[in-house]
């Protein structure tokens, strides 16, 4: 990870997620889509830019469509205060234990990357777990830092959905991040996601900003 010609320059060979391998323009720059350019494919990579917060990098954006890049995951960033969404929670269950962690994932997230991601957060982080009828049924992850709390890894089993599940889950974390000193929570929500953002709409959550990512393939 590198700054220069107005990005920071995310590069990770060994961790396949868009997120770490792609450009994020630096505040009050004039980032050069060359430079870019050159930097990803001497590195034999797809270029791909994250346009964040996207409301604010327009001009960026239409360069890029311009040039063909294609717009991939209209992404959603909402907050809301802790205390309006911490409360009681049914059976949700804080998983102390890190070593169960990869279980945990194991049973409700497919995305292999997404635990060892997880399981270098620093403290303080805690993971949620929910069940129904003795079977984990949802899962999300809490991590404070600085009084914020983003809210990561939201699952819910298909069998499970509009059942509660991950009100409980966010009804839990959100009382444990309070008790961390978090006064605000974050998590981000695909924009083609209707029933997650009307759960989170529900929870108090609104939008603070949204972004997308531009790729050349």
């Amino acid at each position: 990870m590198e700054e220069r010609d107005g990005w920071l320059l995310r590069h990770t060979p060994l961790v396949p997620r868009r997120r770490t391998n792609s450009a994020l323009p630096l505040p009050g720059a004039t980032p050069s889509i060359e430079a870019v350019e050159r930097y990803y494919r001497d590195r034999g990579r797809a270029v791909c830019v994250q346009v964040s917060p996207a409301e604010a990098h327009t001009a960026l954006d239409g360069a890029l469509a311009a040039r063909g890049y294609r717009r991939d995951v209209p992404t959603l960033i909402l907050t809301a205060p802790t205390s309006a969404v911490a409360g009681e929670a049914g059976p949700v269950e804080r998983v102390r234990d890190r070593a169960r962690w990869p279980e945990v994932f194991g049973a409700l997230d497919d995305r292999l990357t997404t635990v060892e991601v997880i399981m270098r957060i620093p403290e303080p982080v805690a993971l949620f777990a929910a069940t129904a009828g003795g079977a984990l049924a949802g899962m999300g992850v809490v991590a404070v830092d600085d009084g914020y709390a983003g809210v990561f890894c939201m699952v819910t089993r298909p069998g499970h959905r509009r059942r509660g599940i991950a009100s409980d889950v966010l009804a839990a974390g959100a009382a444990w991040a309070e008790g961390e000193g978090a006064r605000c929570l974050y998590l981000q929500v695909e924009e083609d996601n209707p029933g997650a953002r009307a759960l989170y709409a529900r929870r108090g959550f609104t939008l603070s900003h949204g972004y997308h990512y531009r790729i050349s393939d």
